[in-house]
């Protein structure tokens, strides 16, 4: 810590502001005694005073700590993210943040009236009943492509087992950077190249997405060389996305998530068709998500277990707040054995396969 005062003399002022005194106090540690020193000064000897803060910050720079700085991934300014950045990792600053959450763009005229929506993967990440993992496909009626929320392992190979391919796909939204949700992403590009896809792809993720999508793909094919455009845009909480034309024109809203502190989770409200959908992701029971699914037409909510588990909704809790819960339809995903083994649960149960169309 450094800490530089200006101030009036007690001992020398004779009232009238004209002597000062300008004290660092520099605490290279917690644990350590401050530096200190200090020095008179006439009021108005500007020109002295910043050479002696110059000559102070000088002798007492080797037992300072540097500064850590980072880059806001936004504004690629470089400031203290302990300062700037409220603790979030990858750093943000505060200003984009606020950019972010301010009032989203207008929402555009969309392609046609109705959404159909294809559950290719409605699996916890055990695959809990043979169900395959994390993948729903939504596209306005009327619309060439459509969006993907999320790509758990395996997402190609259920696009096809549905009648689609990856060249369906416009843009892949991702709630988080757990396997069973973002997996299948290098996989669906492997295919997309297999297929001599040329339409540009989207992903819209959590901040750190191209750090994360880079080193999944290392991993699984090292050296894969992307031949067709992917376009990467990191939201933040609160963020209105728009969505381009082949998709409908219609907006997309990250909404934060209760799933692992210390880390990005997002839940996702889209406006597409003339219609809202809503998809949790993985998230613990949250007033923020029900008040967003308010007579929205459709609202895709986890239920992992029957009971509490951390980071994740129970079906006691969904049933508890049921009477809160006004979407027009409820569809249950990420379900665990003990919820595909209940009867008489607060709200419909989707399988691999379901397609709505609302």
């Amino acid at each position: 810590m450094l800490e530089i005062r200006i101030l009036a003399d007690p001992d020398e002022d004779d009232g009238s502001g004209r002597t000062v005194e300008v004290r660092l106090i520099a605490r290279p540690r917690p644990d350590e005694d401050p530096l200190e020193d200090s020095r008179l000064f006439a009021a108005g000897d500007a020109e002295r005073i910043v050479a002696f803060v110059a000559e102070l910050l000088e002798r007492h720079a080797a037992a300072l700590p540097a500064p850590r700085l980072e880059c806001c991934r936004r504004c690629d300014r470089a400031l203290d993210p302990e300062v700037e950045g409220e603790g979030r990792r990858p750093f943000v600053c505060r200003s984009c943040q606020a950019a972010a959450r301010g009032p989203g763009p207008a929402r555009p005229g969309s392609t046609g009236e109705g959404v159909e929506v294809h559950f290719l993967g409605t699996g916890d990440a055990f695959g809990s009943g043979g169900k395959r993992q994390a993948a729903v496909f939504v596209r306005a009626l009327g619309s060439r492509l459509g969006l993907l929320l999320d790509a758990g392992p395996g997402c190609h190979a259920a696009l096809r087992a549905e009648g689609l391919t990856s060249d369906d796909v416009g843009a892949v939204m991702l709630s988080h950077f757990h396997g069973d949700h973002y997996g299948g992403v290098p996989f669906l590009e492997l295919d997309a190249m297999r297929s001599g896809r040329t339409e540009p792809l989207r992903v819209i993720a959590p901040p750190g997405a191209p750090e994360r999508l880079a080193t999944l793909r290392e991993c699984l094919y090292r050296d894969l060389p992307i031949r067709f455009e992917e376009e990467i845009t990191e939201a933040l909480p609160g963020e209105t996305i728009g969505l381009p034309a082949a998709l409908g024109d219609g907006t997309a809203r990250a909404l934060a998530a209760r799933h692992q502190p210390g880390a990005w989770a997002f839940s996702w409200k889209l406006e597409l068709g003339g219609r809202t959908v809503v998809y949790s992701g993985d998230t613990g029971l949250s007033d923020e998500l029900i008040s967003e699914s308010a007579a929205a037409d459709l609202l895709i909510h986890e239920c992992t277990s029957l009971e509490a588990l951390p980071g994740h909704t129970s079906h006691r809790e969904l049933e508890e707040a049921a009477s809160r819960i006004t979407a027009r339809r409820v569809l249950l995903v990420h379900t665990g054995e003990d919820v595909l083994g209940a009867a008489g649960l607060a709200f419909e149960r989707a399988h691999d396969g379901l397609r709505v169309v609302v």
